[in-house]
């Protein structure tokens, strides 16, 4: 009978290669289409908000430089949307194994994006942050672990720097 032990020095086994764990990102179709439905999420908060901002000057015409922010977000909502559902009808062929972050925190850092984007201040920290959800999307079309990883950590800083942004105002030191 062959050696079972693949001939390895020593006898030994080669080192089992368990499948992700459960909790593991984008390691099943179905996390890789709850990806796409947090992303269609985010594509929902985009028009709602480019939607109340547009009421918010009751039919008076809108400033040129509105207008130009809103068309570069409705445009980036149709690319959002066109993302999230390419990832739907490529779930999987878009399977990660070891991705190395939790299902959960990936979720978490979209449904974020999406509460960020109807309370956001300043329209430059919406606009990237779109540019963010973005490439997560594209990156989680590829499948590949490292463009995945550097998606998630550019969101999660424009995370930061947004919560940086949008924090109230220090009390005045006391006269």
């Amino acid at each position: 009978m062959a050696n079972d032990t693949n001939s390895r020095p020593g006898g030994a086994q080669p080192a089992p290669t368990a499948p992700p764990g459960p909790a593991e990102a984008l390691s099943t179709a179905r996390q890789v289409e709850e990806l796409a439905d947090e992303l269609s999420a985010c594509a929902d908060s985009i028009h709602d908000r480019v939607m109340r901002d547009i009421r918010r000057h009751h039919g008076e015409d809108v400033p040129e430089s509105e207008q130009a922010a809103a068309r570069a977000l409705l445009n980036a909502e149709m690319e959002l949307r066109q993302r999230a559902n390419r990832l739907y009808a490529e779930a999987a062929a878009c399977i990660v194994s070891a991705l190395g972050q939790p299902q959960q925190h990936l979720i978490q850092l979209t449904v974020d994006a999406a509460d960020k984007i109807r309370r956001i201040t300043r329209i430059g920290d919406g606009i990237t942050l779109v540019a963010r959800l973005l490439g997560l999307a594209a990156a989680a079309s590829t499948g590949q672990v490292v463009p995945i990883l550097a998606a998630v950590e550019g969101l999660k800083g424009q995370l930061d720097v947004i919560a940086v942004d949008n924090a109230p105002a220090a009390p005045a030191a006391p006269a």
